[in-house]
C-alpha cells in the first residue's frame, strides 16, 4: 500500500465522519433551540430517567421528530459510504476504502469539530456495510430485527444486524482483511454503546426494564426543560404488527 494514499484515505474519512449532521439538521429545524442532553422517563417510576448526552440521529428523532431523525440517519450513512465508495472505485485491489470507512465511524463518534462529542456510529456503520455487501446488510439487519424483536430490547434489535455481519463475512468471503474490518466496526459500535449497556443493565437489575420497553409513550425532557412525548415506541410498533396479522387471519 502507498502510505500517502493511506493517510489521505484516513484523513478524508475522519473529516467526513466528523461533520455532525445531527447538529446541522437540528439547527435548521429549530434555530432557537440547541440540541443537547436529554432525559427519557421510565413509565411508572417518576423519579427515574435514562439520561443521554449523545448527539445522533436518535437524539434528533426524539427531540425534533421522525422526519428529521430519518434525514440525519441517511446523511450519516452517506458520510461514511461516499468516501468508502470513492476509494473502492479508485483502488479496488487495496483496502484504502476500508480505512476511509473506519475513520469515518471514528470521526462520527469522536468528531474533531465538536470537541470529540458525537454519536454511536450505527448509521455510519450501516452505510459502510452497504458499500461492502448490500445483500448481506439487508439480510443481517432483517435477521437481527427478527431475533431481537421477541425480547423487545432495542439494543438487541439495532445491534444484532451489526453482530451478524461477522459470520456473514466469514462464510461468504473467507477474506481475513474483511473479517478484521467487520470486527473492528463492531468493536467501535459496542465500545461507544457502553453507557447505554450499563443503563439497560441497571434497569434490568431494578426491575424497570420491562416497563420501559413496554411503554406506549415516553416523556423526553430536553436540556432547556422542554418536554416532548415520543409515541413511536417499540410497543406501539408491536401493536401495529399484531393488528396487521389479526386482519390477515380474519380475511383468510
Amino acid at each position: 500500500m502507498d502510505p500517502q494514499i493511506l493517510v489521505i484515505a484516513a484523513l478524508i474519512g475522519y473529516l467526513s465522519g466528523s461533520v455532525s449532521y445531527a447538529r446541522i439538521v437540528a439547527r435548521l429545524a429549530d434555530p432557537d433551540r440547541k440540541i443537547g442532553k436529554i432525559k427519557i422517563s421510565i413509565p411508572g417510576f417518576e423519579d427515574d430517567y435514562l439520561e443521554s448526552d449523545v448527539v445522533s440521529a436518535t437524539t434528533v428523532r426524539l427531540q425534533y421528530g421522525g422526519k428529521y431523525g430519518g434525514l440525519v440517519s441517511i446523511l450519516d450513512m452517506l458520510k461514511a459510504a461516499i468516501p468508502m465508495l470513492i476509494f473502492k472505485l479508485w483502488q479496488p485491489d487495496q483496502p484504502y476504502y476500508l480505512i476511509a470507512s473506519l475513520m469515518a465511524v471514528i470521526g462520527h463518534n469522536w468528531p474533531i469539530f465538536y470537541r470529540f462529542k458525537g454519536g454511536r456510529g450505527l448509521s455510519s456503520i450501516i452505510g459502510s456495510f452497504f458499500v461492502l455487501d448490500w445483500i448481506g446488510t439487508i439480510v443481517t439487519t432483517v435477521l437481527g430485527f427478527l431475533i431481537g424483536y421477541p425480547s423487545r430490547n432495542m439494543l438487541a434489535i439495532t445491534g444484532g444486524g451489526i453482530l451478524l455481519m461477522i459470520p456473514w463475512i466469514i462464510f461468504t468471503t473467507r477474506d481475513w482483511v474483511l473479517i478484521v474490518y467487520v470486527i473492528l466496526l463492531n468493536f467501535l459500535y459496542w465500545y461507544s454503546m457502553i453507557p447505554e449497556l450499563k443503563e439497560y443493565a441497571r434497569l434490568q437489575r431494578e426491575g424497570k426494564l420491562e416497563a420501559f420497553q413496554g411503554a406506549r409513550s415516553l416523556e423526553v425532557i430536553q436540556e432547556d426543560g422542554t418536554v416532548r412525548y415520543y409515541t413511536n415506541t417499540l410497543q406501539n410498533l408491536s401493536n401495529k404488527i399484531n393488528a396487521i396479522f389479526k386482519r390477515y387471519k380474519e380475511k383468510s
